[in-house]
């Protein structure tokens, strides 16, 4: 595992196991799910660690 999945992994197990995500036309996954992907690297867990990066690459301009 790389160090983005663990980092991504971190950042959705630090979520309520009770939220979901829908991921385009892929449908909806819980936290859990999506950490199962992430750590598989499939191509959901790589749609997930593409946008948590876009997140924290972003999050300086949220937070003004």
């Amino acid at each position: 595992m790389n160090y983005i999945q663990k980092l991504v992994v971190e950042r959705l197990s630090a979520m309520p196991p009770n939220v979901s995500f829908s991921i385009g036309g892929s449908g909806d996954f819980t936290r859990d799910q999506l950490i199962q992907e992430v750590n598989s690297n499939s191509k959901i867990g790589k749609v997930m660690m593409d946008m948590q990066i876009e997140f924290i690459k972003r999050m300086p301009n949220l937070i003004k």
